[in-house]
């Protein structure tokens, strides 16, 4: 594995959610797309404990944070559906859940017909488009920071967001490029 690049060492001592998007970017422009998908269903957790009080998320705090800024436009899923969708994903790598009211989400990625299937219900399943759901989510992520940067939550749990530190963080580790 290479050095950290340029783009990296930018955010250095610099925490914001930039990092997180950049690198869901980086992921969709690799053709990641599981890794992109499960950081999109992450997003929604993170913003949510960054303007709570206690710094922490959960499953009310998440449905919120998706009903005000991601669910209009996605009106066939609430933010609790989302939320069980993220906890399956993430936790059994399944992408589905018992209480969905769809068997499972199907996450159509590019193809060479160049068709574009997005948003629609097909007999029980929920089918989303890849990239355009993570973009959605990214541009729900932007727009939210934009909105609450100033929060005194957010600026008080935002350094504690992961950063890259390309010489090490003292007094733990020094001399190594690190994600702390």
């Amino acid at each position: 594995m290479g050095a950290p690049t340029t783009a990296i060492l930018f955010f250095e001592g610099k925490p914001t959610v930039d990092m997180i998007t950049r690198e869901m970017e980086g992921a969709l422009d690799a053709g990641l797309y599981y890794l992109a998908v499960v950081l999109a269903l992450t997003l929604p957790d993170i913003c949510a404990a960054l303007e709570s009080v206690d710094g922490k998320s959960n499953g009310q705090r998440y449905a919120a944070w998706y009903d005000s800024w991601l669910g209009p436009h996605y009106p066939t899923l609430t933010g609790t559906d989302l939320y069980r969708l993220r906890c399956a994903v993430v936790h059994q790598g399944r992408f589905g859940h018992p209480q969905m009211p769809y068997s499972r989400v199907l996450f159509a990625l590019p193809n060479p017909q160049r068709h574009v299937i997005h948003n629609n219900i097909w007999n029980d399943a929920l089918n989303l488009d890849a990239q355009i759901f993570c973009r959605d989510v990214l541009a729900c992520v932007d727009r939210w920071y934009e909105a609450t940067k100033n929060n005194p939550n957010v600026a008080k749990y935002l350094p504690q967001l992961f950063q890259y530190r390309d010489h090490g963080l003292a007094p733990y580790m020094g001399g190594v490029p690190l994600i702390a």
